[in-house]
């Protein structure tokens, strides 16, 4: 398999397999067919909750929590750590040579003591966790981490940047996003975690779980016969074009490559060169360009043989959680109908006092929210 497929994006399995289900319900039988094969994870953060505040043993470490390591997507509550990693000498991620501008405000070179990152108060909002996994279903890395929020208006969609500086309710003290899928021995799983995190730092009550493996992306877009992508240059590897210059309506391949991958070439002025400045936040905008072109595509799906078989061709690829009912899923489907409003996290780059890079959030997740 070429390097680049290996991170392929993104959960979008949200809006694309739910509405590919449940937007033609009434197709019954191959609705319900294809909705028995999709592997089920379970799911909790209110009981993870609640066993957080009544844990009798101290917390494990923050020093615990140091590597970026595969995690397993079925929400497991891992035992207690047997490795101390205290006193590990651990390689620091290096810090982005550029960022967007619209989304960051500052790139540390120094590292620093960072005050807590925000929170915000509880709100009637509810949201789904949806992940996008670099490996299966079941296990793999987050390569892409997004909140979906029903706020009764409309849907909403939050890219969340896998190095968010967020507290982690395990230990109390805060780290990168990403370290919390090994979950806090004893009392939940790496998701749940997560959930935990999220709900204090955006007020948002997460009740749905979702995640999609790594073909997952690139099988959706095959089956909506491609989608459009817009690029200013022409994108590849290796002196071979992937994705044109201009708008051009892509495969699943292609669309994988232009949002993921992490060594893109462009051809500029007769000749090709490394992309400069391709981080974390740029390809989190990719996603939400890649998310909103597949949301368009499935709006435009007019009979229910072509929503069977889309979610045929994908029912393999991902998971939702044991609670996530058929009528929820229609109820959501039919929520994202009306339009969906795409939200980014304000963050800026820093290093903290053990030199690791993260994305520190500017503002409280309301003052986001309410923009």
């Amino acid at each position: 398999m070429p390097g680049w497929m290996k991170h392929p994006v993104v959960a979008v399995v949200g809006i694309v397999v739910i509405a590919a289900l449940a937007y033609g319900g009434w197709f019954g039988y191959h609705l319900w067919a294809d909705w028995r094969n999709v592997e089920r994870v379970d799911f909790n953060p209110v009981t993870a909750r609640e066993r957080l505040a009544s844990r009798q043993t101290p917390a494990p470490s923050p020093d615990q929590f140091v590597d970026d390591s595969p995690a397993g997507f079925t929400n497991s509550i891992p035992e207690p750590f047997e490795v101390d990693y205290h006193n590990r000498d651990v390689a620091s991620p290096a810090s982005p040579g550029s960022t967007t501008a619209t989304t960051v405000t500052a790139v540390a070179t120094t590292t620093q003591t960072l005050p807590p990152p925000p929170t915000s108060p509880q709100t009637s909002l509810t949201g789904y966790l949806l992940i996008g996994s670099d490996g299966t279903p079941s296990a793999g890395h987050a390569d892409a981490i997004f909140l979906a929020i029903d706020s009764g208006s409309g849907p909403i969609l939050v890219s969340v940047p896998r190095s968010l500086y967020i507290t982690n309710p395990c230990t109390d003290t805060p780290m990168r996003l990403s370290l919390l899928l090994q979950g806090c021995p004893g009392v939940a799983g790496g998701a749940d975690l997560v959930a935990l995190a999220l709900e204090d730092f955006t007020g948002v009550r997460i009740v749905h779980y979702a995640v999609l493996g790594y073909s997952g992306f690139g099988r959706i877009v095959d089956g909506l016969g491609g989608i459009t992508i817009c690029s200013d240059t022409a994108r590849g590897i290796n002196g071979e074009v992937i994705v044109p210059a201009g708008c051009n309506l892509v495969d699943g391949a292609a669309a994988s490559f232009w949002v993921q991958n992490r060594f893109q070439d462009e051809f500029v002025d007769g000749q090709w060169q490394a992309v400069a400045g391709d981080d974390e936040l740029t390809r989190l905008q990719r996603e939400r360009v890649a998310m909103l072109a597949v949301y368009q595509r499935i709006g435009s799906l007019g009979s229910p043989g072509a929503l069977s078989s889309l979610a045929s061709s994908v029912s393999d690829t991902f998971a939702l959680d044991s609670g996530f009912s058929l009528s929820q899923a229609v109820s959501l489907a039919w929520s994202m109908r009306g339009g969906l409003r795409q939200l980014s996290i304000p963050v800026r780059s820093e290093l903290t006092s053990d030199g690791r890079y993260v994305l520190y959030p500017t503002e409280p997740f309301s003052v986001t929210l309410g923009g």
